[in-house]
């Protein structure tokens, strides 16, 4: 008998979650994106700190990939500190 593909014995496996890293000269920037809220983790020298985001805001992005101007840009959205 053939193995089951997607059983994968006690892992937890989730294709709609998108892990992304961001390293730059100003730090690093994890992100967990799922298809409604990114969750971003700033380990930068402007903030170490957790910010939840719209997803389809494309906040990152529209920053050039830069995390001080992704943070500028947060703000700018949603008020200090994000949702």
């Amino acid at each position: 008998m053939a193995s089951d593909p997607l059983n994968h014995e006690g892992k937890v496996v989730s294709e709609g979650h998108t892990i992304k890293v961001l390293a730059e000269r100003n730090g690093v920037l994890l992100s967990v994106t799922t298809k409604t809220h990114s969750y971003l983790l700033f380990l930068s020298r402007p903030l170490i700190g957790l910010r939840k985001i719209v997803t389809k805001d494309r906040i990152v992005a529209r920053a050039g990939y830069d995390i001080r101007r992704t943070m500028e840009l947060i703000d700018e959205t949603y008020g200090q500190g994000g949702l």
